[in-house]
């Protein structure tokens, strides 16, 4: 079961997807009914991954692939988001946490 909030990582896209619950994960059919590659993942405020390349119904299911997401390549997937997005400093970006690290996503989303 997905521990929300979380984001979607698509392979070789340095944009992240933050989804901040199950509602706004179901009311953006632009995320959850796109058909993604196997190396496509969505990771919980756990840092569970999650395959996205399984659907159902015309809708994606995430499914665990029981790993969790390193600290340090949260951080460097985070690093290259904001550098997207022109944040300031970025190689001083870092966190210690799951949950940090999410809320810095979430911080450059609202931009």
């Amino acid at each position: 079961m997905i521990s929300w909030p979380a984001f979607i990582y698509v392979d070789g896209d340095d944009e992240l997807t933050y989804i901040a619950s199950d509602v706004q994960w179901i009311n953006h059919p632009e995320w959850s009914t796109v058909e993604y590659s196997a190396d496509d993942v969505l990771v919980d405020s756990t840092g569970r991954i999650y395959h996205m390349d399984n659907m159902l119904n015309g809708r994606v299911q995430p499914a665990s692939t029981d790993q969790v997401i390193s600290l340090n390549q949260l951080v460097l997937l985070v690093q290259r988001h904001a550098a997207l997005n022109n944040a300031c400093c970025i190689e001083k970006i870092g966190f210690r946490n799951i949950g940090e690290g999410l809320a810095i996503i979430a911080s450059l989303t609202e931009d």
